[in-house]
Protein backbone atom coordinates (compact mmCIF):
# COMPACT_ATOMS: atom_id res chain seq x y z
CA UNK A 1 0.00 0.00 0.00
CA UNK A 2 2.80 2.20 0.71
CA UNK A 3 6.52 2.43 0.24
CA UNK A 4 7.27 1.42 3.80
CA UNK A 5 4.28 -1.35 3.75
CA UNK A 6 3.38 -0.95 7.29
CA UNK A 7 0.09 1.39 6.53
CA UNK A 8 -3.21 -0.74 7.99
CA UNK A 9 -6.23 -0.01 5.50
CA UNK A 10 -8.16 0.59 8.51
CA UNK A 11 -6.74 3.79 9.55
CA UNK A 12 -3.69 4.71 7.89
CA UNK A 13 -1.47 4.69 11.00
CA UNK A 14 1.27 2.88 10.71
CA UNK A 15 1.07 -0.86 12.25
CA UNK A 16 4.46 -2.37 12.26
CA UNK A 17 3.36 -4.73 9.94
CA UNK A 18 0.84 -6.36 12.02
CA UNK A 19 -1.67 -8.87 10.83
CA UNK A 20 -3.95 -7.00 13.48
CA UNK A 21 -3.50 -4.06 13.55
CA UNK A 22 -2.37 -2.79 17.28
CA UNK A 23 -3.76 0.89 17.31
CA UNK A 24 -8.06 0.24 15.44
CA UNK A 25 -7.59 -3.61 15.98
CA UNK A 26 -8.09 -4.12 11.47
CA UNK A 27 -7.61 -7.12 10.05
CA UNK A 28 -4.98 -6.53 7.24
CA UNK A 29 -6.36 -9.56 5.24
CA UNK A 30 -9.92 -8.36 4.97
CA UNK A 31 -10.99 -7.02 1.71
CA UNK A 32 -13.37 -4.11 0.35
CA UNK A 33 -17.08 -5.89 -0.91
CA UNK A 34 -17.09 -6.56 -4.70
CA UNK A 35 -18.56 -3.31 -5.37
CA UNK A 36 -15.83 -1.35 -3.76
CA UNK A 37 -12.57 -0.55 -5.27
CA UNK A 38 -9.58 -2.69 -3.44
CA UNK A 39 -7.90 -2.05 -0.80
CA UNK A 40 -4.47 -0.37 -2.52
CA UNK A 41 -5.88 0.34 -5.27
CA UNK A 42 -4.21 4.02 -6.19
CA UNK A 43 -6.04 6.84 -7.86
CA UNK A 44 -5.04 9.93 -9.81
CA UNK A 45 -1.79 8.49 -9.43
CA UNK A 46 -1.39 10.16 -5.89
CA UNK A 47 -4.12 8.21 -3.34
CA UNK A 48 -4.15 4.91 -2.08
CA UNK A 49 -7.28 3.53 -1.66
CA UNK A 50 -8.00 2.05 2.12
CA UNK A 51 -11.02 0.43 4.06
CA UNK A 52 -14.58 1.11 2.81
CA UNK A 53 -15.89 3.39 5.34
CA UNK A 54 -19.36 3.71 4.47
CA UNK A 55 -21.74 4.18 1.53
CA UNK A 56 -25.09 4.91 0.49
CA UNK A 57 -27.25 5.81 -2.75
CA UNK A 58 -24.86 8.39 -3.95
CA UNK A 59 -21.34 6.74 -3.37
CA UNK A 60 -18.91 5.02 -1.56
CA UNK A 61 -16.59 6.17 1.48
CA UNK A 62 -13.09 5.43 1.96
CA UNK A 63 -10.15 5.98 4.31
CA UNK A 64 -7.11 7.06 2.05
CA UNK A 65 -3.22 7.93 1.86
CA UNK A 66 -1.86 11.04 0.07
CA UNK A 67 1.25 9.09 -0.93
CA UNK A 68 2.32 13.07 -2.19
CA UNK A 69 1.44 14.49 1.54
CA UNK A 70 2.26 11.67 3.74
CA UNK A 71 -1.11 12.12 4.88
CA UNK A 72 -4.04 10.18 5.66
CA UNK A 73 -7.17 11.71 3.44
CA UNK A 74 -10.74 10.67 2.76
CA UNK A 75 -11.83 9.80 -0.74
CA UNK A 76 -15.47 9.74 -2.09
CA UNK A 77 -15.95 7.67 -4.63
CA UNK A 78 -19.67 8.91 -7.34
CA UNK A 79 -21.40 4.82 -7.14
CA UNK A 80 -24.99 5.60 -7.17
CA UNK A 81 -26.91 2.72 -6.54
CA UNK A 82 -28.91 0.77 -8.60
CA UNK A 83 -27.67 3.07 -11.38
CA UNK A 84 -23.66 1.92 -11.49
CA UNK A 85 -21.93 -0.69 -11.93
CA UNK A 86 -18.05 -2.21 -11.03
CA UNK A 87 -16.54 -3.59 -13.38
CA UNK A 88 -13.77 -6.20 -13.84
CA UNK A 89 -10.96 -4.08 -14.58
CA UNK A 90 -12.63 -1.69 -11.55
CA UNK A 91 -13.93 1.10 -13.67
CA UNK A 92 -17.34 1.87 -13.08
CA UNK A 93 -19.96 1.32 -15.69
CA UNK A 94 -23.82 2.35 -16.02
CA UNK A 95 -26.35 0.61 -15.66
CA UNK A 96 -28.79 0.17 -19.14
CA UNK A 97 -31.80 2.54 -18.90
CA UNK A 98 -30.10 4.37 -16.44
CA UNK A 99 -27.44 6.75 -18.46
CA UNK A 100 -29.60 9.95 -17.60
CA UNK A 101 -29.69 9.62 -13.99
CA UNK A 102 -26.36 8.78 -13.72
CA UNK A 103 -25.02 11.69 -15.70
CA UNK A 104 -26.78 14.27 -13.92
CA UNK A 105 -25.66 12.85 -10.81
CA UNK A 106 -22.50 13.10 -11.77
CA UNK A 107 -22.32 16.25 -13.10
CA UNK A 108 -24.01 17.42 -9.77
CA UNK A 109 -21.66 15.70 -7.90
CA UNK A 110 -18.58 17.37 -9.66
CA UNK A 111 -20.01 20.64 -9.66
CA UNK A 112 -21.29 20.57 -5.92
CA UNK A 113 -17.77 19.21 -4.64
CA UNK A 114 -15.68 21.48 -6.98
CA UNK A 115 -17.54 24.54 -5.55
CA UNK A 116 -17.15 23.46 -1.68
CA UNK A 117 -13.34 23.15 -2.43
CA UNK A 118 -13.17 26.81 -3.91
CA UNK A 119 -15.43 28.54 -1.57
CA UNK A 120 -13.11 28.65 1.98
CA UNK A 121 -16.39 28.50 3.96
CA UNK A 122 -14.77 28.72 7.64
CA UNK A 123 -17.07 25.16 8.65
CA UNK A 124 -16.91 23.26 5.86
CA UNK A 125 -14.69 20.34 5.58
CA UNK A 126 -12.12 21.46 3.47
CA UNK A 127 -11.95 19.12 -0.36
CA UNK A 128 -8.73 19.33 -1.50
CA UNK A 129 -8.97 17.10 -4.73
CA UNK A 130 -11.99 16.72 -7.61
CA UNK A 131 -11.34 14.62 -10.33
CA UNK A 132 -12.63 12.16 -12.60
CA UNK A 133 -11.02 8.52 -13.27
CA UNK A 134 -12.67 5.22 -14.00
CA UNK A 135 -15.50 6.33 -15.19
CA UNK A 136 -16.40 8.57 -12.84
CA UNK A 137 -15.40 11.15 -10.11
CA UNK A 138 -13.73 11.39 -7.04
CA UNK A 139 -13.56 13.74 -4.02
CA UNK A 140 -10.69 13.97 -1.41
CA UNK A 141 -11.27 15.39 2.10
CA UNK A 142 -8.41 16.31 4.04
CA UNK A 143 -8.50 14.40 7.46
CA UNK A 144 -9.77 16.79 10.47
CA UNK A 145 -9.98 15.23 14.29
CA UNK A 146 -13.39 15.02 14.92
CA UNK A 147 -16.61 13.26 15.61
CA UNK A 148 -20.16 13.84 15.35
CA UNK A 149 -21.86 16.09 17.34
CA UNK A 150 -24.68 13.44 17.82
CA UNK A 151 -21.87 11.58 19.49
CA UNK A 152 -20.22 14.73 21.31
CA UNK A 153 -23.70 14.89 23.22
CA UNK A 154 -24.31 11.95 24.22
CA UNK A 155 -20.69 11.76 25.94
CA UNK A 156 -21.52 15.17 27.54
CA UNK A 157 -24.50 15.31 28.77
CA UNK A 158 -26.77 15.76 25.90
CA UNK A 159 -27.09 19.42 25.90
CA UNK A 160 -25.83 23.21 25.43
CA UNK A 161 -26.68 26.52 26.75
CA UNK A 162 -27.10 28.37 24.92
CA UNK A 163 -23.86 30.47 25.83
CA UNK A 164 -21.71 27.92 25.27
CA UNK A 165 -24.00 26.67 21.60
CA UNK A 166 -23.47 30.94 20.58
CA UNK A 167 -19.83 30.79 19.84
CA UNK A 168 -20.08 27.83 17.79
CA UNK A 169 -22.98 27.70 15.73
CA UNK A 170 -22.22 31.51 14.31
CA UNK A 171 -19.44 29.86 11.60
CA UNK A 172 -21.49 27.28 10.70
CA UNK A 173 -24.52 29.44 10.21
CA UNK A 174 -22.47 31.50 8.18
CA UNK A 175 -20.97 28.83 6.33
CA UNK A 176 -24.08 27.32 5.49
CA UNK A 177 -25.59 30.33 4.23
CA UNK A 178 -23.01 30.38 2.10
CA UNK A 179 -23.57 27.78 0.38
CA UNK A 180 -27.03 28.77 0.16
CA UNK A 181 -25.66 31.57 -1.91
CA UNK A 182 -23.85 29.46 -3.99
CA UNK A 183 -27.31 27.51 -5.14
CA UNK A 184 -26.72 24.88 -2.94
CA UNK A 185 -28.52 23.14 -0.64
CA UNK A 186 -27.54 20.84 2.15
CA UNK A 187 -30.67 18.89 2.71
CA UNK A 188 -29.30 16.45 5.21
CA UNK A 189 -28.56 18.84 8.31
CA UNK A 190 -28.02 16.92 11.23
CA UNK A 191 -26.45 15.55 14.52
CA UNK A 192 -24.48 12.88 12.40
CA UNK A 193 -23.53 15.68 9.30
CA UNK A 194 -22.32 17.92 11.46
CA UNK A 195 -18.55 17.64 13.14
CA UNK A 196 -17.24 18.64 16.45
CA UNK A 197 -13.36 19.20 15.97
CA UNK A 198 -10.71 18.49 18.05
CA UNK A 199 -10.15 22.38 17.87
CA UNK A 200 -13.44 23.15 19.74
CA UNK A 201 -15.06 24.01 16.11
CA UNK A 202 -18.24 22.52 14.76
CA UNK A 203 -17.76 21.79 10.69
CA UNK A 204 -20.35 20.13 8.18
CA UNK A 205 -19.93 17.52 6.17
CA UNK A 206 -22.01 15.27 4.03
CA UNK A 207 -22.88 17.49 1.05
CA UNK A 208 -24.68 15.71 -1.80
CA UNK A 209 -26.39 15.50 -4.67
CA UNK A 210 -30.00 16.40 -4.64
CA UNK A 211 -31.24 13.36 -4.89
CA UNK A 212 -30.14 11.51 -2.00
CA UNK A 213 -32.18 13.49 -0.40
CA UNK A 214 -35.59 13.80 -1.64
CA UNK A 215 -37.86 10.64 -0.42
CA UNK A 216 -39.20 9.74 -3.88
CA UNK A 217 -36.02 10.09 -5.49
CA UNK A 218 -34.58 7.52 -7.81
CA UNK A 219 -31.69 6.81 -6.02
CA UNK A 220 -31.81 4.42 -2.73
CA UNK A 221 -32.60 8.09 -0.83
CA UNK A 222 -30.89 8.93 3.11
CA UNK A 223 -33.85 11.61 4.07
CA UNK A 224 -32.97 11.63 7.88
CA UNK A 225 -36.33 11.79 10.07
CA UNK A 226 -36.26 14.53 12.38
CA UNK A 227 -34.32 16.70 10.80
CA UNK A 228 -36.08 16.62 7.03
CA UNK A 229 -38.23 19.24 6.47
CA UNK A 230 -42.06 17.98 5.21
CA UNK A 231 -40.88 18.91 1.50
CA UNK A 232 -38.02 16.34 1.13
CA UNK A 233 -40.88 13.84 1.73
CA UNK A 234 -43.41 15.28 -1.22
CA UNK A 235 -42.21 15.60 -4.84
CA UNK A 236 -44.91 18.14 -5.65
CA UNK A 237 -43.12 19.94 -3.27
CA UNK A 238 -39.69 22.25 -3.53
CA UNK A 239 -36.39 22.53 -1.66
CA UNK A 240 -34.78 25.48 -1.15
CA UNK A 241 -32.96 27.81 1.32
CA UNK A 242 -35.56 27.24 4.37
CA UNK A 243 -34.77 23.66 3.92
CA UNK A 244 -31.60 24.01 5.41
CA UNK A 245 -33.61 26.50 7.86
CA UNK A 246 -35.80 23.19 9.08
CA UNK A 247 -32.35 21.06 9.24
CA UNK A 248 -30.09 23.57 11.37
CA UNK A 249 -33.22 24.71 13.67
CA UNK A 250 -33.64 20.41 14.38
CA UNK A 251 -30.01 20.19 15.03
CA UNK A 252 -30.03 23.45 17.33
CA UNK A 253 -32.96 22.32 19.22
CA UNK A 254 -31.83 19.08 19.88
CA UNK A 255 -28.56 20.79 21.08
CA UNK A 256 -30.30 22.66 23.77
CA UNK A 257 -33.40 20.47 24.27
CA UNK A 258 -31.46 16.73 24.39
CA UNK A 259 -34.35 15.20 21.90
CA UNK A 260 -34.97 15.50 18.39
CA UNK A 261 -38.24 16.94 16.77
CA UNK A 262 -40.82 14.81 15.90
CA UNK A 263 -40.46 13.34 12.08
CA UNK A 264 -42.25 16.49 10.10
CA UNK A 265 -44.75 14.13 8.51
CA UNK A 266 -45.73 13.39 12.10
CA UNK A 267 -46.07 16.89 12.78
CA UNK A 268 -48.23 17.40 9.66
CA UNK A 269 -51.43 15.81 10.70
CA UNK A 270 -50.94 16.31 14.12
CA UNK A 271 -48.39 19.02 15.39
CA UNK A 272 -47.17 17.48 19.33
CA UNK A 273 -44.01 18.79 19.27
CA UNK A 274 -43.27 19.70 23.03
CA UNK A 275 -40.33 21.04 25.01
CA UNK A 276 -40.08 20.27 28.58
CA UNK A 277 -41.77 23.71 30.33
CA UNK A 278 -39.16 23.55 33.00
CA UNK A 279 -36.57 24.96 30.75
CA UNK A 280 -38.91 27.43 29.36
CA UNK A 281 -37.34 30.64 31.64
CA UNK A 282 -33.53 29.44 30.90
CA UNK A 283 -33.54 30.32 27.34
CA UNK A 284 -33.70 33.76 25.38
CA UNK A 285 -36.99 34.76 24.17
CA UNK A 286 -35.33 35.86 20.62
CA UNK A 287 -33.89 32.45 20.79
CA UNK A 288 -37.38 30.25 21.31
CA UNK A 289 -38.75 32.81 18.28
CA UNK A 290 -35.92 32.00 15.71
CA UNK A 291 -36.38 27.99 16.38
CA UNK A 292 -40.40 28.12 16.60
CA UNK A 293 -40.33 30.08 13.37
CA UNK A 294 -37.44 27.80 11.74
CA UNK A 295 -39.23 24.60 12.40
CA UNK A 296 -42.74 25.65 10.93
CA UNK A 297 -43.71 22.21 9.11
CA UNK A 298 -44.79 24.14 5.73
CA UNK A 299 -42.79 26.44 3.74
CA UNK A 300 -44.57 29.38 3.71
CA UNK A 301 -45.06 29.82 7.24
CA UNK A 302 -41.16 28.79 7.88
CA UNK A 303 -38.46 31.15 8.24
CA UNK A 304 -37.46 31.55 4.07
CA UNK A 305 -33.54 31.78 4.40
CA UNK A 306 -30.80 31.43 6.86
CA UNK A 307 -29.96 35.12 6.55
CA UNK A 308 -33.40 36.09 8.65
CA UNK A 309 -32.88 33.63 10.79
CA UNK A 310 -29.24 34.37 12.09
CA UNK A 311 -30.78 37.81 12.41
CA UNK A 312 -33.94 36.87 14.40
CA UNK A 313 -31.34 33.88 16.06
CA UNK A 314 -28.62 36.46 17.38
CA UNK A 315 -29.87 39.87 16.41
CA UNK A 316 -33.48 39.37 17.67
CA UNK A 317 -34.39 41.39 14.39
CA UNK A 318 -37.47 39.86 12.66
CA UNK A 319 -37.37 40.35 9.46
CA UNK A 320 -41.05 40.58 7.01
CA UNK A 321 -40.65 36.81 6.08
CA UNK A 322 -40.39 35.42 9.48
CA UNK A 323 -43.13 37.22 11.46
CA UNK A 324 -42.62 36.94 14.80
CA UNK A 325 -45.67 34.68 15.47
CA UNK A 326 -47.40 32.55 13.57
CA UNK A 327 -50.59 30.69 15.11
CA UNK A 328 -52.68 28.76 13.76
CA UNK A 329 -56.38 28.18 15.53
CA UNK A 330 -55.54 25.02 16.83
CA UNK A 331 -52.21 26.20 18.12
CA UNK A 332 -54.43 29.20 20.04
CA UNK A 333 -56.06 26.51 21.69
CA UNK A 334 -52.68 24.73 22.86
CA UNK A 335 -51.46 28.29 24.22
CA UNK A 336 -54.54 28.88 26.01
CA UNK A 337 -54.72 25.61 28.14
CA UNK A 338 -51.20 25.82 28.72
CA UNK A 339 -51.76 29.17 30.26
CA UNK A 340 -54.43 27.41 32.46
CA UNK A 341 -51.34 25.35 34.25
CA UNK A 342 -49.71 26.34 37.74
CA UNK A 343 -46.03 27.19 37.41
CA UNK A 344 -44.83 23.56 38.97
CA UNK A 345 -47.34 21.40 37.04
CA UNK A 346 -46.88 22.73 33.82
CA UNK A 347 -44.72 20.00 31.78
CA UNK A 348 -44.87 21.11 27.91
CA UNK A 349 -45.05 23.87 25.96
CA UNK A 350 -46.11 23.91 22.02
CA UNK A 351 -43.01 25.54 20.83
CA UNK A 352 -44.50 26.36 16.95
CA UNK A 353 -47.58 27.79 18.69
CA UNK A 354 -45.55 29.37 21.99
CA UNK A 355 -42.86 31.74 21.52
CA UNK A 356 -42.38 32.23 25.18
CA UNK A 357 -42.10 28.59 25.64
CA UNK A 358 -39.44 26.53 25.78
CA UNK A 359 -36.20 24.63 27.05
CA UNK A 360 -33.52 23.84 28.24
CA UNK A 361 -31.22 23.18 31.54
CA UNK A 362 -27.88 23.59 32.91
CA UNK A 363 -25.20 21.08 32.05
CA UNK A 364 -22.18 22.16 33.35
CA UNK A 365 -20.46 25.10 34.51
CA UNK A 366 -18.01 26.73 32.65
CA UNK A 367 -15.10 25.81 35.26
CA UNK A 368 -16.12 21.69 34.69
CA UNK A 369 -15.68 22.34 31.05
CA UNK A 370 -12.50 24.28 31.71
CA UNK A 371 -11.42 21.42 34.53
CA UNK A 372 -12.55 18.45 32.06
CA UNK A 373 -11.91 19.43 28.67
CA UNK A 374 -9.78 16.29 28.50
CA UNK A 375 -13.14 14.02 29.04
CA UNK A 376 -15.29 15.45 26.48
CA UNK A 377 -14.71 12.78 23.49
CA UNK A 378 -13.67 9.96 25.67
CA UNK A 379 -12.01 7.37 24.50
CA UNK A 380 -14.03 5.72 21.90
CA UNK A 381 -12.25 4.92 18.71
CA UNK A 382 -15.08 4.65 16.44
CA UNK A 383 -15.70 6.67 13.24
CA UNK A 384 -18.84 8.44 12.97
CA UNK A 385 -20.57 7.39 9.60
CA UNK A 386 -19.79 10.75 8.50
CA UNK A 387 -16.43 11.58 9.88
CA UNK A 388 -13.20 11.61 8.22
CA UNK A 389 -11.06 11.68 11.23
CA UNK A 390 -8.23 9.12 12.65
CA UNK A 391 -8.91 6.32 15.07
CA UNK A 392 -8.17 7.93 18.58
CA UNK A 393 -10.74 10.30 20.03
CA UNK A 394 -9.88 13.71 20.51
CA UNK A 395 -9.89 16.03 22.76
CA UNK A 396 -10.80 19.23 22.94
CA UNK A 397 -9.15 22.51 23.86
CA UNK A 398 -11.80 25.71 23.38
CA UNK A 399 -15.34 24.11 23.14
CA UNK A 400 -17.75 25.32 25.84
CA UNK A 401 -16.43 28.60 26.37
CA UNK A 402 -19.31 31.45 26.81
CA UNK A 403 -19.80 34.07 24.75
CA UNK A 404 -21.34 36.92 27.05
CA UNK A 405 -22.97 38.99 23.38
CA UNK A 406 -21.65 41.92 21.93
CA UNK A 407 -22.66 44.60 24.27
CA UNK A 408 -24.00 48.10 22.84
CA UNK A 409 -20.81 50.80 22.74
CA UNK A 410 -20.68 54.30 22.53
CA UNK A 411 -16.78 53.77 21.40
CA UNK A 412 -16.97 54.00 17.84
CA UNK A 413 -14.85 51.37 15.82
CA UNK A 414 -13.21 52.27 12.08
CA UNK A 415 -15.04 50.49 9.19
CA UNK A 416 -12.30 47.84 7.35
CA UNK A 417 -11.30 47.64 3.69
CA UNK A 418 -13.56 44.79 2.52
CA UNK A 419 -13.56 44.71 -0.94
CA UNK A 420 -11.59 42.37 -2.64
CA UNK A 421 -12.12 40.43 0.19
CA UNK A 422 -14.37 36.49 0.76
CA UNK A 423 -17.37 37.04 2.65
CA UNK A 424 -16.73 34.02 4.64
CA UNK A 425 -13.20 35.38 5.33
CA UNK A 426 -15.13 37.94 7.74
CA UNK A 427 -16.69 34.57 9.91
CA UNK A 428 -13.01 33.25 9.69
CA UNK A 429 -12.31 33.42 13.60
CA UNK A 430 -8.76 32.14 12.35
CA UNK A 431 -7.71 35.21 10.54
CA UNK A 432 -5.88 37.83 11.98
CA UNK A 433 -8.27 40.64 11.52
CA UNK A 434 -11.27 38.61 13.20
CA UNK A 435 -11.37 40.85 16.14
CA UNK A 436 -12.37 43.50 13.40
CA UNK A 437 -14.79 42.09 12.09
CA UNK A 438 -16.59 40.57 14.97
CA UNK A 439 -17.60 44.19 16.04
CA UNK A 440 -20.13 44.87 12.84
CA UNK A 441 -23.13 42.82 11.41
CA UNK A 442 -22.30 41.98 7.75
CA UNK A 443 -25.33 41.19 5.44
CA UNK A 444 -25.05 40.37 1.86
CA UNK A 445 -27.24 42.88 -0.11
CA UNK A 446 -27.09 41.30 -3.44
CA UNK A 447 -24.76 40.37 -6.74
CA UNK A 448 -24.26 41.91 -9.48
CA UNK A 449 -21.08 41.41 -12.35
CA UNK A 450 -17.73 42.63 -12.24
CA UNK A 451 -14.94 42.90 -14.26
CA UNK A 452 -12.31 44.11 -11.19
CA UNK A 453 -13.31 41.38 -8.76
CA UNK A 454 -13.36 37.97 -9.02
CA UNK A 455 -16.34 35.89 -8.46
CA UNK A 456 -17.01 35.92 -4.92
CA UNK A 457 -15.19 38.56 -3.75
CA UNK A 458 -17.06 41.49 -2.29
CA UNK A 459 -17.52 44.39 -4.83
CA UNK A 460 -19.10 46.91 -2.72
CA UNK A 461 -20.11 48.22 0.84
CA UNK A 462 -22.60 50.48 2.26
CA UNK A 463 -20.56 52.05 4.71
CA UNK A 464 -16.93 53.21 3.52
CA UNK A 465 -13.43 52.45 4.57
CA UNK A 466 -12.35 54.63 7.82
CA UNK A 467 -15.83 55.17 8.95
CA UNK A 468 -16.53 55.42 12.35
CA UNK A 469 -19.20 53.56 13.90
CA UNK A 470 -20.96 52.25 16.55
CA UNK A 471 -20.99 48.65 17.84
CA UNK A 472 -22.82 45.91 15.65
CA UNK A 473 -23.39 48.70 12.41
CA UNK A 474 -24.84 46.59 10.00
CA UNK A 475 -22.98 46.83 6.86
CA UNK A 476 -24.47 45.48 3.29
CA UNK A 477 -22.38 43.70 1.21
CA UNK A 478 -22.24 43.35 -2.72
CA UNK A 479 -20.90 40.10 -4.01
CA UNK A 480 -19.27 39.76 -7.61
CA UNK A 481 -20.47 37.68 -10.10
CA UNK A 482 -17.30 38.12 -11.76
CA UNK A 483 -16.90 39.11 -15.33
CA UNK A 484 -20.62 40.01 -17.09
CA UNK A 485 -19.10 38.15 -20.95
CA UNK A 486 -17.14 35.19 -20.69
CA UNK A 487 -15.10 33.23 -23.91
CA UNK A 488 -17.60 30.58 -24.59
CA UNK A 489 -15.47 27.49 -24.56
CA UNK A 490 -14.44 24.64 -27.66
CA UNK A 491 -16.18 21.71 -26.37
CA UNK A 492 -16.95 20.70 -29.94
CA UNK A 493 -15.17 16.76 -29.81
CA UNK A 494 -16.28 16.38 -26.37
CA UNK A 495 -19.07 13.82 -25.30
CA UNK A 496 -22.08 15.05 -23.33
CA UNK A 497 -21.08 15.10 -20.25
CA UNK A 498 -17.71 16.65 -20.19
CA UNK A 499 -19.05 19.62 -22.88
CA UNK A 500 -21.90 20.16 -20.11
CA UNK A 501 -18.68 19.80 -17.18
CA UNK A 502 -16.68 22.14 -19.28
CA UNK A 503 -19.51 24.83 -19.64
CA UNK A 504 -20.29 24.58 -16.13
CA UNK A 505 -16.64 25.19 -15.04
CA UNK A 506 -17.12 28.52 -17.20
CA UNK A 507 -19.78 29.62 -15.15
CA UNK A 508 -22.70 29.09 -17.24
CA UNK A 509 -26.20 27.71 -15.62
CA UNK A 510 -27.19 23.93 -15.57
CA UNK A 511 -30.41 24.96 -16.49
CA UNK A 512 -29.16 27.11 -19.64
CA UNK A 513 -27.72 24.80 -21.26
CA UNK A 514 -29.72 22.30 -24.31
CA UNK A 515 -28.88 19.70 -25.78
CA UNK A 516 -30.30 18.42 -29.41
CA UNK A 517 -29.07 15.71 -31.26
CA UNK A 518 -28.16 15.72 -34.88
CA UNK A 519 -27.02 12.76 -37.19
CA UNK A 520 -23.28 12.60 -39.22
CA UNK A 521 -21.86 9.19 -39.64
CA UNK A 522 -18.37 11.20 -40.39
CA UNK A 523 -17.93 11.97 -36.53
CA UNK A 524 -17.89 9.97 -33.54
CA UNK A 525 -21.28 8.78 -32.17
CA UNK A 526 -22.03 10.54 -28.91
CA UNK A 527 -19.92 13.53 -29.20
CA UNK A 528 -20.89 17.68 -29.94
CA UNK A 529 -20.96 18.51 -33.48
CA UNK A 530 -22.18 21.98 -32.94
CA UNK A 531 -22.41 24.48 -30.45
CA UNK A 532 -24.62 27.77 -29.88
CA UNK A 533 -23.45 30.47 -29.80
CA UNK A 534 -19.86 29.24 -31.18
CA UNK A 535 -16.82 29.62 -29.51
CA UNK A 536 -14.95 32.22 -28.53
CA UNK A 537 -17.96 34.24 -28.67
CA UNK A 538 -18.04 37.19 -25.84
CA UNK A 539 -21.54 35.91 -24.40
CA UNK A 540 -23.15 36.78 -20.77
CA UNK A 541 -23.05 34.12 -18.29
CA UNK A 542 -26.48 34.07 -18.01
CA UNK A 543 -26.79 33.14 -21.39
CA UNK A 544 -28.18 29.82 -23.11
CA UNK A 545 -25.64 27.99 -24.55
CA UNK A 546 -26.82 24.72 -27.38
CA UNK A 547 -25.23 21.67 -27.73
CA UNK A 548 -25.84 19.10 -31.01
CA UNK A 549 -24.59 15.47 -29.87
CA UNK A 550 -23.83 13.33 -32.84
CA UNK A 551 -27.14 10.31 -32.74
CA UNK A 552 -25.25 7.79 -34.89
CA UNK A 553 -24.69 4.60 -32.80
CA UNK A 554 -21.49 3.46 -35.36
CA UNK A 555 -23.81 1.00 -36.67
CA UNK A 556 -24.70 0.86 -40.68
CA UNK A 557 -28.20 2.33 -39.98
CA UNK A 558 -28.51 5.49 -41.78
CA UNK A 559 -31.91 6.86 -41.42
CA UNK A 560 -31.28 9.47 -39.13
CA UNK A 561 -31.55 12.69 -40.13
CA UNK A 562 -30.57 16.06 -38.98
Amino acid sequence: MSSNGKLCPGCMNDSGGEKICPICGYDSTRQNPENCLPIGFVLNDRYTVGQAKHSNGEGITYIGWDNSEASIVTVREYFPVGFAVRNADKTVGMVKGGEYTFNEGLIEFIDINRQIMESSLPSQMPITDVFEENGTAYTVTQSISAITLREFLTKNGGTLKWEQARPLFLPLIDTIKGMNDLGIIHGGISTDTVLVGRDGKLRISGYSIKNLRLNDSPLESVVLHGFAAIEQYDSDMHTDAYTDVYGLCAVLFAVLMGNVPPRATERLNNDSMTVPAKFAEELPRHVLSALANGLQVLPQNRTKNIEAFKNELVYAEMSNTAPLTRKTEKAETASRKVSKKSGSTAKYVVISSVCTAAVFFAIVAILIFTVFKDDFFGNDSSLGQSSTVSVSAPSVDEIGAVDSGAEVSDVLFTVPQLTGKYYAELADTTVPEAEVYEKFEFVIKGKEYSDKYQRGQICAQSVAEGTGVVRDTKIELTISLGPKEIKIANVLGLDETNAKLELLKQGFLYDNIEVAEKYDEDHEPGTVLEQEPKYGTQVSADSAVKIYINSYTGSSDSSGTD
